[in-house]
């Protein structure tokens, strides 16, 4: 990176065509074998000012099934490995040694629980997705919405370098003479 923030890279140098004659008696001038160039940046400004709610209510349920799944999932296999080790039994005296008669885990309630609020989540999430996108839209009406700015890269020819070489010419590798 140079000291402006410009990012930097590396292009073959241009070589001169074969058919072009030059003199014997002249040495071959030496040319550099790459340069540097700069990319270009172009910075562009986007204004949100809309968000579909039927869109974001099919991203978020889909995220949040997928998201229900795979921890009900994972519970599932940490029980079964918790069980498997002993580790189930010994929270289970632990707790005991507290003064507690009978302390026991029953893995089937705990399952059913999880499922019924891992539901509630999933719908409730999604309502709550759909609701920020709606307020969001009310709000942007009021204000003109969210402006967002990007750095885009080399859209087009630089105009202090319209006639310099393409860059299929700059990237073009002299073939070694006979």
């Amino acid at each position: 990176m140079s000291d402006s923030g410009d990012p930097l890279f590396i292009v073959p140098a241009v070589q001169p065509d074969e058919d072009v004659a030059q003199s014997p008696t002249s040495a071959p001038a030496k040319e550099p074998l790459i340069t540097v160039e700069r990319r270009r940046l172009q910075r562009t400004s986007r204004i949100v000012r809309h968000i579909d709610p039927w869109s974001v209510f099919r991203v978020t349920l889909v995220f949040h099934v997928v998201l229900y799944l795979t921890l009900l999932l994972t519970g599932v296999l940490l029980w079964n490995v918790a069980n498997a080790t002993g580790t189930v039994d010994n929270v289970e005296r632990f707790m005991e040694s507290f003064g507690w008669e009978t302390f026991e885990f029953k893995g089937g309630e705990i399952f059913h629980q999880a499922w019924i609020l891992g539901l509630f989540l999933v719908v409730g999430l999604t309502g709550l997705a759909v609701l920020v996108a709606t307020t969001f839209n009310l709000i942007s009406d009021l204000v003109g919405g969210i402006r967002v700015t990007f750095l885009e890269e080399g859209v087009g020819p630089d105009p202090e370098t319209r006639d310099a070489p393409s860059w299929r010419q700059r990237l073009r590798v002299a073939r070694p003479r006979r």
